[in-house]
């Protein structure tokens, strides 16, 4: 089973962007989130169509199986 952080963040434009991180650690906590996800807005780094991040609006660890048949 693998699983996946997935950051949703807002630009100022509106439009909105998704960072997936694979195989964060078991014990991350909210506030641990909250703190990278406002270091990722404040790097400058990432833009929406020339637009920086200016909100994280949400985080999820989403965990999924795959059974490879062939």
């Amino acid at each position: 089973m693998s699983k996946t952080l997935q950051l949703e963040f807002e630009a100022v434009n509106g439009k909105n962007m998704t960072i997936s991180v694979d195989d964060p650690k078991e014990s991350l906590t909210s506030e641990e989130v909250q703190t990278g996800m406002d270091a990722i807005i404040s790097s400058n780094v990432f833009h929406v169509e020339a637009a920086p991040l200016a909100l994280g609006k949400s985080a999820q660890v989403v965990e999924r199986n795959v059974t490879t048949i062939i």
